[in-house]
């Protein structure tokens, strides 16, 4: 057999799954300098494909392919340097590898390039030349170079502003199907930014980035169904949607999918559920969850009443920049639950409540005979 021959058989048998045979012929190839074969075992010993991961070897295959000038070993032993990954990390090296690729003309290598100079690690910040490295990655059609330049352009980095330009760049990284952009310009219909607001365009391109495992883009896509926005309101589609990407670790996902059980949307009414995923949410610094979950263990809501835990919960989220646990501080500072009896602490706490607009606040105070400050304006 020829050497393309021997190629094309390995492929087959990967598609086959007859891992083993595959390898055969690839070391086989690979020990005789084939490169092509040298990159696919290094990709098979780097993803532990039928075999458990070796980042030795898959260092080892990447260099001798790379050593030959092909560019997606370069690219791939690139990323192992500049993540450490098998190797010690050494940014310069990968920098030199993906220099090496894009100045060949690999769209990939351009775009490592790019958010190198962008991001001005190893090599001097240089907005300029990381927009030119990615416009080159953009002519080829690389979904992630066209979004990193809408990006760009939508406030001004390494090149003259230009909505127009931003929105362009984000349309053609949305027809190459690229999911975050598809998240992104859903995004934009929803709120109407750049493009006029519809929320059933927004709908329509979330559902597509959704389908493909975004979990960003999953639990917008639960929150339209919640509301009824942009579709039909359906709250089992939305618990769907929200547990899906709940599974993947989204904390905004966590959260809404533990009010759905808090309240009883689209699910059994189960606090100790709710308090479950509240608690998931919260360890990842979602502050609504860890507020949420404060409130559950001041009322003995599917967990224990202890003020004490929900005094923290409410500190901790408040820290966190949520304004509404700050209202709840001032109630456990009045009452003294979890907290010595504080009147003057918790008037205090009203007081800078009431200024960030809680009319919680606002209502305590007027009961407790406190002057009422201004309050801040949306």
């Amino acid at each position: 057999m020829t050497v393309t021959e021997d190629l094309d058989r390995s492929v087959k048998l990967t598609a086959e799954g007859k891992w083993n045979e595959a390898r055969k012929i690839l070391i086989r190839l690979a020990r005789k300098g084939v490169m092509e074969a040298q990159f696919n075992l290094g990709l098979i010993y780097f993803n532990g494909y039928d075999v458990k991961p070796d980042y030795g070897k898959a260092l080892k295959w990447y260099t001798k392919a790379a050593d030959q000038g092909m560019p997606e070993a370069q690219v791939n032993l690139g990323v192992m340097y500049f993540d450490g990954t098998g190797v010690s990390k050494d940014l310069g090296k990968a920098f030199e590898l993906f220099q090496k690729a894009a100045d060949n003309g690999y769209a990939l290598a351009q775009l490592h390039v790019g958010m190198m100079y962008e991001s001005g690690l190893h090599v001097e910040k240089n907005p300029g030349l990381a927009s030119s490295w990615y416009r080159s990655a953009a002519d080829q059609d690389l979904p992630q170079a066209c979004l990193a330049l809408a990006r760009m352009y939508s406030v001004g980095t390494g090149v003259k502003q230009s909505e127009g330009m931003a929105l362009d760049y984000l349309e053609k990284a949305v027809k190459l199907d690229f999911a975050p952009a598809m998240e992104l310009l859903a995004t934009m219909y929803y709120f109407g930014e750049l493009v006029p607001k519809s929320p059933a365009k927004a709908f329509e391109l979330y559902q597509k980035a959704a389908k493909k495992g975004m979990p960003e883009a999953q639990t917008a896509l639960g929150m339209m169904y919640m509301d009824g926005e942009g579709t039909e309101q359906n709250q089992d589609l939305a618990v769907a949607w929200f547990r899906i990407a709940a599974i993947q670790g989204n904390a905004d996902a966590q959260l809404n999918l533990a009010i759905a059980y808090d309240f009883g949307h689209g699910v059994e009414q189960d606090y100790a559920k709710a308090a479950e995923l509240y608690e998931l949410a919260g360890e990842q610094g979602n502050s609504d969850a860890l507020c949420n979950l404060g409130d559950m263990y001041e009322k003995g809501r599917g967990v224990p009443q202890d003020f004490k835990k929900a005094f923290d919960y409410y500190t901790r989220s408040y820290n966190l920049g949520n304004d509404l646990a700050l209202c709840s501080l001032g109630d456990m500072y009045l009452l003294g639950e979890g907290v010595p009896k504080d009147r003057a602490k918790a008037v205090e706490i009203y007081t800078e409540s009431a200024r960030k607009g809680c009319e919680e606040a606002v209502e305590e105070l007027r009961k407790l005979g406190e002057p009422i400050p201004d309050t801040k304006q949306d």
